[in-house]
C-alpha cells in the first residue's frame, strides 16, 4: 500500500517544528494591535467673500440708472417738451387744461412749419410766455379773408374741418404791437408764418398781431397726453 511521505534524503519535519511567521505587530501571548483605518476626506471647498462683488454690482446698477435718467432728461429737453394749455383758443382740437407734447428738434435743425401744423411760439404781445396756434400760411403765400368769412390762400378757399362749428373768419383789430389793421390780401413775409386759432371767434392771432418769425417757433405740437380721455395725436 502506497503511503504518502517525505522524499528520501530529506529530514522529516513535524508540524510542531514548522516555523511560524508572525504579523509584525503581533507579539506572542498578546492580541494583535488593530491597524488605523484610513477615512477618505471630502475636498474642502474654498469660501469666497462676496461682499465686494455685491457692493460693486450695486454701484454699477446705480450708475446705469443715473445715466438712463440723464439721457431721458436730455431727450426731453432736446426732442420733446410738455405744455399745459390754459385757454380755449384752440378748441375743439385742444381743450382747456389739456397737456400736449411738442417736437422741438425739428425747428432747432431748420425744420420749416407747414400749413396745418399746430405750433407753440413766443407770444409777440408778451401777455403770455407762449401761445399755441395753427399754421395757415407760410412765407410768400397770399392770404385773403372773404366777406363771407372764408380763408383764401393764393386765390383758393381752403378746407378747414378743424374750425369750431365751422365759424366764419373775419379780420381783427390790431393788437398792441401793430399800429394798424392788416390789409388783405396779405403776403406773408420771408421767414414768417401766419397763424390762427381753431376757435376763430375766441382767438387773438396773426389777424391781430401779424405774422410770426419762424425763429420764434419753439416746436410743433403732435400729441395730447392728458387727461387720459383726451389722449390722441394732434391733427
Amino acid at each position: 500500500m502506497n503511503q504518502v511521505g517525505n522524499q528520501p534524503g530529506q529530514p522529516q519535519v513535524h508540524p510542531a517544528q514548522q516555523p511560524v511567521h508572525h504579523h509584525p505587530a503581533y507579539q506572542p501571548g498578546h492580541p494583535p494591535h488593530p491597524q488605523p483605518v484610513q477615512v477618505a476626506q471630502a475636498p474642502v471647498q474654498e469660501l469666497k467673500d462676496t461682499r465686494g462683488i455685491t457692493g460693486r454690482w450695486l454701484v454699477e446698477t446705480a450708475a446705469l440708472v443715473l445715466l438712463a435718467f440723464v439721457i431721458a432728461m436730455g431727450v426731453r429737453w432736446i426732442l420733446v417738451e410738455p405744455y399745459r394749455i390754459p385757454t380755449g383758443s384752440m378748441i375743439p382740437t385742444i381743450q382747456i387744461d389739456d397737456h400736449i407734447l411738442i417736437y422741438r428738434l425739428g425747428t432747432h435743425l431748420g425744420y420749416e412749419p407747414k400749413p396745418q401744423d399746430v405750433v407753440v411760439f413766443y407770444d409777440p404781445t408778451e401777455q403770455f410766455p407762449n401761445l399755441v396756434k395753427r399754421v395757415i400760411a407760410t412765407e410768400g403765400q397770399v392770404i385773403t379773408l372773404t366777406p363771407e368769412g372764408r380763408v383764401q390762400i393764393d386765390g383758393t378757399i381752403i378746407d378747414e374741418p378743424y374750425v369750431l362749428n365751422d365759424a366764419p373768419t373775419f379780420p381783427l383789430q390790431p393788437d398792441t404791437n401793430l399800429t394798424q389793421p392788416l390789409v388783405y390780401p396779405y403776403t406773408v413775409p420771408a421767414g414768417h408764418i401766419f397763424v390762427m386759432g381753431d376757435n376763430r371767434q375766441r382767438s387773438s392771432d396773426s389777424r391781430a398781431f401779424g405774422s410770426i418769425p419762424v425763429s420764434d417757433v419753439k416746436g410743433v405740437a403732435f400729441f395730447t397726453y392728458w387727461p387720459l380721455s383726451h389722449i390722441a395725436p394732434l391733427e
